[in-house]
């Protein structure tokens, strides 16, 4: 029996974060979110290998998106990061912030879903060959 893969949302706005919850569910992932970017922080240092996703918004208050992802990669180097924003892709990349956070990927808003689904599959796919079926 196979353990699903989890992934943790972040985003401020609760109802948002709880429709990325409810489509992740949709795709068999266990899925957890936070409006708080704190309290997700907090949550990740105790278990920093449980996730296989990270979904980010980049506009949040008292942290924002890179800063969140920054401190992430303190915990864990390899997580991948998924960045939701409604800025520029090109011009977000060349940001230092951007680099130093190693976000995996950026979907733009408005989040188109029918997208969203299959990028997610494909993240998270490397990480699920050879994932033991125990979590942290």
């Amino acid at each position: 029996m196979s353990v699903p893969l989890s992934v943790m949302i972040v985003e401020d706005e609760g109802d948002i974060a709880h429709l990325f919850s409810l489509y992740l569910e949709g795709f068999g992932f266990n899925a957890i979110s936070f409006n708080e970017p704190f309290l997700a922080l907090n949550h990740f240092k105790q278990y920093p290998r449980r996730y296989c996703l990270i979904i980010v918004d980049m506009i949040m208050v008292n942290l924002n998106g890179l800063e969140l992802a920054k401190e992430i990669r303190k915990y864990n180097s390899d997580v991948k990061i998924l960045l939701i924003t409604g800025y520029c892709k090109g011009d977000l990349s060349q940001s230092i912030d951007y680099k130093k956070a190693k976000i995996s990927d950026v979907i733009l808003k408005p989040v188109d879903f029918e997208k969203l689904g299959p990028r997610i599959l494909q993240l998270c796919s490397k990480e699920s060959l050879g994932r033991s079926s125990k979590f942290q």
